[in-house]
C-alpha cells in the first residue's frame, strides 16, 4: 500500500515553523517514503493509480490542513484513567493514597481493557500517536499484562510499555509524619515491601515471551524511583536496559519530600539521587527522569554529561502542589527535554497541547529576561525530545523518509488558526486538540474526522457506563477508609514545607503561612 497525503502544510523543525510550505507526504506501508513538492512524479503516480481504483494506492486530501509528526507522550500511567476528575486540592501523598493501584486491588479484565482503551482514545483524539505507559501491574501476572497490551493493539496506538516496580515500601514523606500515628493508619500508608528477584525475573520473562514484538509495541524499564528501589533491583534493571538496549524512565525529584530524603538517606552520595544512580550504573544515555522538579544545577550538569534527560510534566507538577521544574536550566545545560501528561487523575487529560502551552508559559514566568524558550521548543519536546526519551529517536517524532508513518492532520480552518500567522505559535498557544482531524499510526488511519476508526465509540461508552458503577462504589469505600489518614499526611506535607532544603520551586515564593488552617 502506498498512501499520498496531498495539499497540506507540512511542519518541519528545520524549515519555516511559522508558515510551513505545501508538501506531499508519501507513505509506503508503515514508513514515510518521502516528503516532496506538489506535482512531483512519485506523488502523481500514486494519485493516478488511486483515481483508477488500483489496489495498493490511496489518497488523503490534506488541503487546508497542517501535517505534523505524531506527538509522543513520554510519561503516562494508564491504571487510573477512570479517576479523571476525582481529585482536587490534594497534596501529593494524599493523592497517592487515593489513586495508586495497590490501594484499589485487583480489577476485572473488562475494566483493565476499558481504562486502557479510554486513555489511548483520548491520546489519539489529541494527536498523540505514541504513549509511554509506566504501569504498576496489580496483580503482576501475564494475564493482566496481556489484557492491557491487547487493548493497545485493539485501538491502534503505539505504546512503549514498562512494568513499574519497587521493592521498598517506605514512603518518601515518612520521616515527616507526625508522631503517634495509630498502627492501623501507619500500616495503610506504608504498604508492603516487594521482591527484587521476582520483579527482575518477571520483566525478563515477558521480554522473552513476547518476542518478536508487534510493530506498535516497545519495551522500556520503569523503576518507580531510585529511593523506592533497593540497590539490587536498580542494578538488575540497569542490566536489563543494557542487555536489550531499552530506555529507563523513573520518577526522580518529583516532590520536596523526595529532595529531603535524598539529603538524608543518600549522604554517602552527596545527598543526590543523580550521583547515586551514576555510581550504580543507572544513569546513562538511555535514562530519563520523570519530573525533575527539585534537581540542582550540579545534578543537571551531571545529567548533561551522561546524556540523560528529563520528562517535564507541568500539569501534574502544579496540580499535586509539587512546584515548577527549572526549565531554563535544563535548556541551558543542553539536556534532552521531553513532555508528558502523567496520570489522568492528576492532569485530568491526555493532551500534549495543554502541556506544550504550560511548558512555554512557565519558562516565560521564570525570569524577566528573554528565556530563549519558544513555541517550537515546546513542539520539539513533544516530538523529537519525547521520541528520544522513550527510545524511538529516528523512528518517530519527525516527518522524514524512512521513519515510521505516525502523523496527525490539524484543521487550519479552526478558530485557533484564524488568522493564520504562525503554525508553531498557534499550535502551542491556541490549539486545544479540537483541530485534530486525522491521525495515522504505523501507516494506518486510526482517527478520521475526529472519530476513532478501530473502536465503536458509542458501544464503548455503554461498556464504560457499566464498569463505572462498580468503580464509583469502590472509590467511595476507598475514600471512607482513607479519611482518618488524611490529616496525618497533610501535617507531614506541612512539615516538609517548613524544612530548609535550599531549593524553592513554588510560584510566588512558596507557602507564606505553613501554620494556616487547612480544612
Amino acid at each position: 500500500m502506498k498512501t499520498l497525503i496531498t495539499g497540506g502544510r507540512v511542519y518541519d523543525r528545520a524549515g519555516d515553523v511559522h508558515r510551513p510550505p505545501l508538501r506531499d507526504v508519501i507513505l509506503e506501508e508503515d514508513r514515510i517514503l518521502g516528503v516532496v513538492e506538489p506535482g512531483e512524479q512519485a506523488a502523481s503516480d500514486i494519485a493516478q493509480a488511486a483515481s483508477k481504483g488500483e489496489p495498493g494506492a490511496r489518497v488523503i486530501d490534506a488541503t487546508g490542513k497542517l501535517v505534523i509528526p505524531g506527538l509522543v507522550n513520554a510519561h503516562y500511567h494508564s491504571y487510573d484513567v477512570l479517576s479523571k476528575g476525582r481529585f482536587e486540592d490534594m497534596p501529593f501523598d494524599v493523592w497517592m493514597l487515593h489513586s495508586q493501584p495497590a490501594y484499589w486491588g485487583t480489577r476485572i479484565k473488562a475494566e483493565l481493557r476499558a481504562r486502557t482503551l479510554l486513555g489511548a482514545l483520548e491520546a489519539l483524539r489529541h494527536g498523540i500517536t505514541t504513549i509511554q505507559d509506566m504501569n504498576s501491574l496489580v496483580p503482576q501476572d501475564e494475564e493482566t499484562l496481556d489484557t492491557i497490551l491487547s487493548a493497545y493493539d485493539e485501538v491502534g496506538i503505539r505504546v512503549v510499555f514498562s512494568v513499574a516496580v519497587r521493592d521498598l515500601a517506605a514512603l518518601d514523606i515518612q520521616p515527616f509524619l507526625p508522631a503517634g500515628i495509630p498502627a492501623d493508619i501507619a500500616s495503610l500508608i506504608n504498604g508492603k515491601p516487594g521482591d527484587a528477584k521476582a520483579d527482575l525475573a518477571f520483566i525478563r520473562a515477558q521480554i522473552a515471551r513476547r518476542n518478536p514484538l508487534p510493530s506498535r509495541l516497545h519495551w522500556a524499564i520503569g523503576p518507580s524511583g531510585p529511593q523506592r528501589c533497593s540497590t539490587e533491583l536498580l542494578e538488575g534493571l540497569a542490566a536489563v536496559s543494557s542487555d536489550f538496549d531499552l530506555p529507563i524512565l523513573t520518577h526522580t525529584y518529583e516532590t520536596r519530600a523526595q529532595l529531603a530524603k535524598a539529603r538524608t538517606a543518600y549522604e554517602k552520595f552527596g545527598g543526590s539521587y543523580v550521583r547515586y544512580m551514576r555510581e550504580i550504573g543507572l544513569l546513562t544515555h538511555r535514562t530519563t527522569l520523570a519530573h525533575g522538579v527539585y534537581l540542582s544545577r550540579p545534578e543537571i550538569e551531571d545529567l548533561a554529561k551522561a546524556g540523560a534527560g528529563v520528562v517535564h510534566n507541568p500539569l501534574a507538577n502544579l496540580k499535586l502542589k509539587n512546584g515548577t521544574a527549572p526549565l531554563i536550566d535544563f535548556k541551558r545545560a543542553g539536556i534532552n527535554l521531553a513532555l508528558g501528561c502523567d496520570n489522568c487523575s492528576c492532569s485530568d487529560c491526555q493532551n500534549l497541547f495543554q502541556a506544550m502551552k504550560m511548558y512555554a508559559l512557565l519558562a516565560q514566568g521564570m525570569d524577566g529576561e528573554p528565556s530563549g524558550v519558544f513555541a517550537c521548543d515546546a513542539i520539539d519536546a513533544a516530538t523529537i525530545g519525547s521520541a528520544r526519551a522513550v527510545g524511538l529517536f529516528g523512528q518517530v517524532g519527525a516527518l522524514k523518509p524512512g521513519m515510521k508513518a505516525d502523523l496527525a492532520l490539524i484543521d487550519l480552518s479552526d478558530l485557533a488558526y484564524q488568522p493564520f500567522n504562525s503554525a508553531a505559535r498557534q499550535m502551542v498557544y491556541s490549539e486545544t486538540g479540537r483541530g485534530v482531524d486525522t491521525v495515522i499510526v504505523d501507516g494506518e488511519v486510526v482517527l478520521s474526522g475526529g472519530k476513532p476508526t478501530k473502536v465503536d465509540w458509542d458501544s464503548f461508552r455503554g461498556e464504560l457506563t457499566e464498569i463505572m458503577t462498580k468503580a464509583d462504589a469502590d472509590y467511595a469505600a476507598i475514600a471512607k477508609r482513607n479519611a482518618a489518614a488524611v490529616p496525618y499526611l497533610i501535617e507531614a506535607a506541612r512539615n516538609v514545607n517548613r524544612a530548609a532544603l535550599g531549593l524553592n520551586r513554588y510560584a510566588g515564593g512558596g507557602v507564606s503561612d505553613p501554620d494556616r488552617t487547612v480544612s
